[in-house]
């Protein structure tokens, strides 16, 4: 099993076996996971844009609302009021 140290920057060099093996590439994002006091899961992010934009999230947080009509301040602030007093 490799080994490796972690610098003084905090920095951990991952084994030329294990990237060849996982398949991390310089770059990559990897996800670090606790799971007890002295050992983490390692999971490899794939960011690329075509995936990054098939995620439910990231479309739900990138998309444009689209606006029924226009609404003038003073009009939303008494339909704010009425909702409150519905509660």
């Amino acid at each position: 099993m490799p080994l490796s140290k972690v610098d003084q920057r905090h920095r951990v060099v991952i084994d030329k076996q294990i990237r060849m093996r996982v398949n991390i590439k310089a770059g990559d994002t990897v996800l670090l996971e606790p799971l007890d006091d002295h050992s983490f899961k390692a999971t490899v992010i794939n960011l690329t844009p075509k995936n990054v934009e098939d995620d439910p999230a990231w479309k739900a947080t990138h998309t444009p609302v689209k606006v029924k009509g226009y609404i003038p301040p003073e009009r939303l602030e008494e339909i704010v009021e009425e909702e409150v007093w519905l509660e």
